[in-house]
């Protein structure tokens, strides 16, 4: 997992990855640290083939207000375009993970391709 460290670091992930999962979050929250486990276990299941980052607003405020304006937030992805996003979460760790691997899922569809395609799992 990436962990976004400048500015325009997260701009050039964007552009230069396929897929690319981010979690924007704040690193002083106990829910934020939450999230940031459950995303730490989605990189195990899915990484290298969707790139996964996050944001901590925290050191980076700018960067969080740019792209997503409220933490918690996740975003996929897609060749540059955002194509699907989840705010706010329900803080049960089964309900979050099945949330996450149905957003994740749909979205993939929707841009013709499944899991299965690109030779990943979403069972974390």
């Amino acid at each position: 997992m990436l962990e976004v460290q400048a500015p325009n670091e997260l701009e050039e992930l964007i552009r230069s990855t396929r897929i690319l999962l981010v979690l924007f979050y704040d690193s002083r929250s106990p829910n934020g640290r939450y999230l940031a486990g459950i995303v730490e276990d989605i990189a195990r299941a899915v990484e290298p083939v969707i790139a996964v980052a996050r944001v901590d607003a925290a050191t980076l405020p700018g960067v969080v207000r740019r792209y997503a304006r409220s933490v918690p937030r996740l975003q996929l992805y897609f060749d540059g375009e955002k194509v699907w996003e989840q705010i706010g979460f329900f803080y049960n760790s089964a309900s979050d993970r099945y949330a996450i691997r149905r957003g994740i899922l749909y979205a993939l569809r929707s841009r013709n391709t499944s899991p299965s395609r690109l030779g990943i799992s979403l069972r974390f």
